[in-house]
């Protein structure tokens, strides 16, 4: 039977007025969905993926900062940089000594919604801690910044050589030095004072992670982050886009303005925009690894990109003639941050390798003699542009341990010098062919792997074959990938090769750990192992910053110009441009991206993308 409804006047007034409301509200729903706001750049490099604790790469970690939550983290407007609380009730100042630090997280926080939590929601707890300190020494992850926990947490070294012994690494068993008080609160306990110790809990990587998650996606970590951070990975073509959305699930936060700057306008700028605010408020992220460099510039000057960081040195006298914006750019209403970066680039020489290798007396004026052959003021006129500041020791301006009185003549381009230890050493043409042969009479030629499609990276190794060939020495350069040249080096697959490395914290010890011999393998790509040095380094550890351990850190620096396990490079100086809609932008010296204090001007945008 087919039922019948009458329906009265008064019924029909209702449903007309029900539809009218109805039509009246589909504008405006368009209108919200259109104000969307998305944000798209471009990286240098592409990305390894994003596992936290099996990265590296400033573009993977970069990533990582914005899916995941770091116990601290540095205030955005604060300068000098200073730790600030993220998801813990305060920073720890270090008890016992220096010995112990204690965390405890904030209730009520959670990681973003997942297949993998089967539709409940999933708190952080300090069991997560726990859990992702140990996956950083799981000899399963080979993590790059295993470092950080060796030969420092009481215990944590005899679980690992008892789990290698057994050859099981079991997540269950305790360790005396890292010790889940309840359910939101966990304590390091260190073998001796480390005064560094507290600033790895700020690095984007160091993060708690879901063990649940780890072990679902075990077969693809890299690829399936799970966080408690501001946005989320809603899409990863490897290598050719990344998309970041906006977690429904966070809980926000605000921008803090009691450290900003009154003289500085890129201070006043983030307040006036973004005081107030909950944040983040960028809806969707774009990203797309552009590695050459040409392509990338112009996607961003044909109004692809939002803004260019590091803008490659070769187009910044285009875009900032004299240091003052072009008149397009200033029609453009284009914007310029200029950054002094907390970084050192260098030529690193495998000291493994039996021709640049070595410890001897003739190994060591061997790689001196290529330190004087190489024309540091050509890298920084010709390949930086003038953007560079040449580097004296591995630290870096504006580091705690930056030492602005040392001077490393030994590292100061002198041909003669190069030509005459190599003849003392026995580096001569035997075979009158006009190059320099080995001491042994063997043919010597040197390779030089340097990161493709990067065109300040290609012309850095040909003027290194040139230099090299005024005094008599052949060398190939050999282009190479990114991810795969990351990966040449940490094995020890190259001869020469060229690195940078930005500071994951304002210390020295963060890059004076990088020719520390245990960590051959892992971050010490030259494979320089020296007791002398690995001495003074571990009695640095210990010290707080005084004049007692800046003298550790000289005889440190000292070292390294002796042996010359590095042709140190220089400290660069980046522009980047930002286009008028972009609100807020300020560069950290030490985090690595911006998304989380941004905002957009949709019209304004819009506007831009249309000129």
């Amino acid at each position: 039977m087919r039922w019948q409804v009458r329906k009265s006047p008064h019924d029909w007034v209702t449903l007309l007025f029900a539809i009218f409301a109805l039509l009246a509200l589909q504008p405006a729903t368009l209108a919200h969905a259109a104000e969307k706001k998305t944000l798209k750049i471009a990286f240098r490099a592409a990305e390894t993926g994003f596992d936290p604790q099996k990265i590296e790469d400033r573009y993977s970690v970069g990533i990582c900062e914005n899916i995941f939550d770091s116990l601290i983290t540095y205030d955005w407007l604060a300068r000098p940089v200073k730790l600030v609380p993220q998801i813990v009730e305060a920073v720890p100042t270090g008890e016992e000594g220096g010995t112990r630090f204690t965390f405890r997280i904030r209730p009520g926080i959670y990681f973003a919604d997942d297949p993998i939590f089967k539709g409940k929601r999933r708190e952080l707890v300090a069991r997560d801690m726990e859990y992702a300190i140990k996956r950083f020494r799981d000899p399963a992850n080979r993590s790059p910044y295993s470092w950080l926990f060796e030969d420092r947490v009481v215990g944590l070294d005899e679980f690992v050589a008892a789990a290698k012994k057994s050859g099981k690494y079991d997540y269950d068993v305790p360790v005396a030095g890292l010790k889940v008080i309840d359910k939101y609160t966990i304590s390091f306990k260190l073998k001796e004072p480390d005064y560094t110790f507290i600033y790895f809990f700020a690095m984007p990587n160091v993060v708690p992670v879901a063990r649940e998650a780890i072990e679902g996606y075990a077969s693809d970590t890299m690829g399936h982050p799970v966080g408690t951070g501001p946005y989320v990975l809603k899409e990863w073509v490897r290598r050719s886009k990344i998309v970041l959305e906006k977690n429904p699930d966070y809980r926000g936060h605000v921008l803090n303005a009691q450290y900003a700057d009154p003289a500085d306008p890129w201070d006043q700028e983030a307040i006036k925009y973004l005081g107030r605010k909950t944040l983040p408020l960028i809806d969707r992220i774009e990203i797309s690894p552009i590695e050459e460099e040409q392509p990338r510039f112009l996607a961003f000057m044909n109004r692809e990109h939002e803004y260019i960081e590091e803008t490659p040195f070769a187009f910044v006298p285009q875009l900032l003639p004299n240091g003052k914006l072009s008149p397009e750019m200033q029609k453009r209403n284009m914007r310029v941050f200029r950054e002094e970066a907390p970084e050192t680039t260098w030529d690193v020489f495998n000291l493994d390798d039996t021709v640049v290798g070595g410890y001897q007396s003739q190994n060591i004026g061997f790689r001196r003699a290529l330190v004087l052959a190489h024309d540091r003021e050509q890298e920084i006129a010709i390949v930086r542009r003038g953007q560079a500041l040449a580097a004296q020791s591995p630290v870096p301006p504006g580091i705690i341990g930056f030492d602005p009185t040392f001077h490393a003549i030994e590292q100061e381009y002198n041909p003669a010098r190069a030509k005459a230890l190599l003849d003392m050493f026995g580096y001569i043409d035997k075979d009158g062919d006009g190059w320099r042969d080995l001491p042994s009479g063997a043919p010597l030629k040197l390779t030089y792997k340097y990161r493709a499609n990067e065109e300040s990276a290609r012309q850095q190794a040909e003027l290194w074959a040139k230099c090299l060939a005024d005094v008599g020495i052949r060398m190939e350069a050999i282009a190479v990938q990114f991810a795969d040249l990351l990966k040449d080096r940490k094995v020890g697959k190259y001869q020469m090769s060229g690195i940078a490395w930005t500071a994951d914290y304002p210390d020295a010890q963060n890059f004076l750990q990088l020719l520390y011999g245990p960590n051959t393998n892992i971050s010490n790509d030259a494979r320089f192992k020296l007791p002398e040095y690995d001495r003074l380094y571990t009695q640095a550890l210990k010290i707080p910053d005084s004049p007692e351990r800046d003298q550790l850190y000289r005889e440190m620096n000292r070292i390294i110009i002796v042996y010359a396990p590095w042709r140190l490079g220089v400290h660069r100086i980046f522009n980047h441009f930002i286009n008028q809609w972009v609100l807020g932008y300020k560069k950290h010296p030490i985090l690595f991206t911006s998304f989380k204090y941004l905002d957009i001007d949709a019209a304004a945008q819009k506007a831009g993308m249309q000129q």
